[in-house]
């Protein structure tokens, strides 16, 4: 629940926020309808900052639309959803390589950070922990490319394909076979090595592209 008063801009951006990060985590799942009146209730706000948000999702592609204004999580076929982690596998290959040169001990502290949160909620269990560990893992590299525009398009299809991955990691497959290349990726990043940045990235994500590739 969010703690009013805020300005309409901020309470807007704060939902849609949050949503996203519902999405990374699978809090909410493949073809799962999103009640506005619900949202509005769990946020404890009007249905115009949730109706934003929502919309503001439906254009980046993370939400479906339908008629009378009705919001659902894309039910995606198994090959939909390998395509789109092909595509972010390539996108997100070339901003470690980007980034590789540009890696500060702030960054790679902040990726051994992440890493050891996703070992700690392994330990545990606990399946949101771990999907947003990873995406804190990820995202502190591709926000390091330095290119602005490669950066907003691996995040936005880092939300679309969150509920796939949370699919993945929760009911196909045990997730410690899931956890594989990070460590590896910290070790190139520090050494500058762009090349097997990009490589060990691209097959990081590539672990999706495969797993639905054979559901397809």
């Amino acid at each position: 629940m969010l703690t009013p008063p805020m300005d309409p801009e901020t309470l807007n951006a704060t939902v849609y926020a949050d949503l996203r990060v519902k999405l990374i985590t699978g809090q909410l799942k493949p073809s799962e309808a999103v009640s506005v009146r619900k949202l509005a209730e769990l946020y404890g706000v009007s249905t115009m900052p949730v109706r934003e948000a929502l919309r503001q999702l439906a254009s980046e592609g993370a939400l479906n639309s339908a008629a009378r204004k009705a919001y659902r999580v894309p039910d995606l076929t198994a090959k939909q959803a390998s395509d789109l982690f092909f595509v972010r596998g390539v996108l997100e290959g070339a901003a470690a390589e980007l980034a590789a040169p540009r890696m500060t001990k702030r960054i790679l502290a902040k990726l051994e950070t992440a890493v050891g949160k996703t070992h700690a909620c392994l330990e545990k269990r606990d399946a949101r922990g771990v999907l947003l560990a990873n995406y804190e893992f990820h995202s502190a590299i591709y926000q390091s490319s330095d290119n602005s525009a490669l950066a907003l398009s691996i995040d936005r299809l880092y939300v679309q394909t969150g509920p796939w991955l949370a699919h993945g990691i929760e009911n196909l497959v045990n997730a410690e076979h899931w956890l594989g290349e990070h460590e590896l990726i910290i070790e190139a990043l520090r050494n500058s090595d762009a090349k097997t940045a990009r490589k060990l990235m691209e097959e990081d994500a590539f672990w999706s592209v495969e797993l639905y590739r054979r559901m397809g």
